[in-house]
C-alpha cells in the first residue's frame, strides 16, 4: 500500500533488534532484506523483550506519579495550611529537577550507560517518595519534588532512548506512552479513595515508593549485562561536545518547545477540572486519561501511515474544538465527552514527536537528542502548572481555559517550524 507519510514507512513485522543497535525503520532497501530478523537470536530477542517490559513499567510509574498531584491537592492544602500559590511552588521545584535532568542526562549516560542511568533516576524517585510519605513539613515536601523531578527526567529520557532502538519504533513508542497513560488512569483512581477514606493521604506515596523499589530492581536485572558501564566505552567525543552538537540543530529546539508546551498542556488539562469536589475530581480526571491512553494506541499506525505532520495539525484543530466545548458548554455530559476526546486526540503527540526526532536529527545524536527533549518535556509538566497556578491564585481559576487554548496554539506554531526532510547524516 502506498503511504503518504513525510517520513519513510516500515510495515515489516515488529521484531526487536539489539538494544544497542539503532532502529532501521528507514534504512535503505538493501538493509531491509527478508533475512533481517536473523540478525537477532532468540536469546537476544528475549533480552530485548525483557528490557521493553521493564522500561514500560518505568514509564507506568511515571504516569502514576504525574497524575496523582491533582486529586491530592485538596488534601495537601489543609494538611500544610497553604494556599494555591504555595501549591504552585511544588510545580516550580519539580520543574527545576526536570530542567536539570535535561542537561545532565548526556553526561550521566556517558559514564553509566542507559541501564545504569535509568536505575539511578529511579533511585532519586524512591528517595523523593520516601520524603513525601514522611511529609514532616512543607519545605521537605518541596525537596522531595526536586528529587522526583530530576529522577523522572533521567529515567524517562533513558526509557525513550532505548525504545527508539527497537524495530518499528513508532509503534513501540505508542505502546510505551500508552502505558504512561495507563499509569495516569490508575493514579487518581487510587489516590482519590486513599485521600478521601483514610486519615493520611501520604499513603499514596508509600505505594509509589513500593512501586519504585520494584522498578529499580526490575531494571537492574534486565540491564544487568553492562549495568553502570558506558554504552560505547570507545567513544572519542566528550559528553560536552555531544551536547553542544545536539543543541546546535534548530529542528531539535522546535521539537523541544513542542514537547515543552505539550507536556504542560497535558498535565494542566488533566488537573484543571471544573466542579471540583474533592471526591469527584480524581474520577473526572480519569476520563481525560482514558481518552489519552486510547488515542496513543488507536492512532499510532494511522498517524504514521497518513503523515505525522499532517495528522498532528488535524489533531490539534480537533483538540482546540473540544477544549472550547469543555470551556463554554455548562453540561456535565458534554464536559465528560469533551475531556475524553480531547485526551484522545492529544495523546499521540509525544510518541509521534519522538519518532520524528529520529527522522530529522542525525543518527549519531539520537540518544542525546531524545534524552534532552524527553527530560525537557518532563520539565514542561511542572512549569506550566506552576505558571497557571500562580496566575489562578490571583486572577481566579477561570483563566485556566484560555491558557490551555494558548498552549495548543503555541504547539501548532512550533510543529509548523519542524522541517519535512528526512534524516541527515553527519559528515
Amino acid at each position: 500500500m502506498t503511504q503518504s507519510s513525510e517520513y519513510e514507512y516500515d510495515d515489516s513485522p515488529p521484531y526487536l533488534e539489539s538494544a544497542t543497535t539503532p532502529s532501521n525503520d528507514d534504512d535503505d532497501d538493501d538493509q531491509e532484506s527478508d533475512s533481517a530478523p536473523s540478525k537477532v537470536t532468540h536469546k537476544d530477542a528475549r533480552e530485548v523483550y525483557s528490557k521493553v517490559i521493564s522500561t514500560n513499567f518505568s514509564i507506568l510509574c511515571a504516569g502514576f506519579n504525574d497524575a496523582a498531584l491533582g486529586p491530592l491537592i485538596p488534601y495537601i492544602q489543609p494538611w500544610f495550611h497553604i494556599g494555591l500559590l504555595e501549591i504552585s511552588y511544588i510545580y516550580l521545584v519539580n520543574f527545576a529537577g526536570g530542567f536539570t535532568a535535561s542537561f545532565a542526562n548526556i553526561h550521566i549516560c556517558s559514564h553509566l550507560g542507559t541501564g545504569g542511568t535509568l536505575v539511578l533516576g529511579v533511585a532519586f524517585q524512591c528517595t523523593g517518595y520516601a520524603l513525601m510519605f514522611w511529609a514532616p513539613s512543607f519545605p521537605f515536601f518541596l525537596v522531595a519534588f526536586v528529587l522526583t523531578g530530576f529522577g523522572l527526567g533521567i529515567a524517562d529520557a533513558q526509557a525513550n532512548s532505548f525504545t527508539v532502538t527497537v524495530r518499528n519504533s513508532h509503534r513501540w513508542l505508542g505502546v510505551l506512552h500508552a502505558v504512561y497513560g495507563l499509569g495516569t488512569i490508575l493514579a487518581p483512581l487510587i489516590a482519590n479513595p486513599i485521600a478521601a477514606h483514610t486519615p493520611r493521604w501520604q499513603l499514596y506515596y508509600l505505594i509509589s515508593l513500593i512501586l519504585g523499589v520494584i522498578n529499580m530492581l526490575f531494571n537492574s536485572w534486565t540491564f544487568r549485562h553492562g549495568l553502570f558501564r558506558p554504552n560505547d566505552p570507545g567513544a572519542k567525543g566528550t559528553p560536552g561536545r555531544e551536547l553542544r552538537e545536539t543543541l546546535s540543530h534548530r529542528s531539535l529546539w522546535f521539537l523541544t518547545m513542542f514537547f515543552f508546551l505539550y507536556s504542560g498542556a497535558e498535565i494542566t488539562l488533566g488537573v484543571a477540572v471544573r466542579h471540583g469536589e474533592p471526591e469527584k475530581v480524581g474520577y473526572v480526571a480519569s476520563i481525560f486519561w482514558c481518552g489519552f491512553t486510547l488515542g496513543r494506541i488507536a492512532l499510532a499506525d494511522v498517524t504514521h501511515r497518513f503523515g505525522e505532520r499532517r495528522m498532528v495539525f488535524i489533531y490539534i484543530t480537533l483538540a482546540v474544538i473540544f477544549q472550547l466545548m469543555f470551556w463554554l458548554i455548562p453540561s456535565i455530559l458534554i464536559n465528560a465527552i469533551s475531556v475524553c476526546l480531547l485526551g484522545f486526540f492529544i495523546g499521540p503527540f509525544y510518541p509521534v514527536g519522538l519518532y520524528v526526532i529520529t527522522q530529522v536529527i542525525p543518527r549519531e545524536l539520537h540518544l542525546g537528542a531524545i534524552g534532552f527533549t524527553a527530560s525537557f518535556g518532563s520539565a514542561g509538566c511542572a512549569a506550566f502548572p506552576f505558571l497557571t497556578g500562580a496566575i489562578a491564585s490571583r486572577a481566579g481559576v477561570e483563566v485556566l481555559q484560555p491558557i490551555m487554548i494558548g498552549l495548543l496554539i503555541g504547539m501548532t506554531i512550533f510543529w509548523a517550524l519542524v522541517p519535512k526532510q528526512g534524516r541527515i547524516q553527519l559528515t
